[in-house]
């Protein structure tokens, strides 16, 4: 949906950063040798809505898990996650 903005590629750095370059649902490190390269994902799935609330730094196997779930029409099956649930 919609366009990244032209500074796409600071702001998700700054999320991976604040992250501490670790993924914010499962923990695991940026290993990209390993599979797991953090990404950072917008939670509403617009990637205009750039709001520091809107973002998470995931790892690409929990990226591609998040993006699996639509969260207006399924929701979340066992409620949001209490790691997400205390994102400012």
């Amino acid at each position: 949906m919609g366009e990244y903005p032209e500074d796409w590629d600071e702001i998700a750095l700054e999320i991976k950063r604040a992250a501490g370059w670790k993924c914010e649902h499962c923990g695991h490190n940026h290993e990209p040798e390993t599979g797991y390269t953090l990404t950072t994902h917008h939670l509403d799935a617009i990637k205009e809505n750039c709001e520091r609330s809107n973002l998470v730094a995931l790892c690409q196997r929990c990226h591609l898990r998040f993006q699996n779930v639509d969260l207006k029409k399924q929701g979340w099956l066992f409620g949001m996650p209490d790691w997400l649930a205390q994102k400012p």
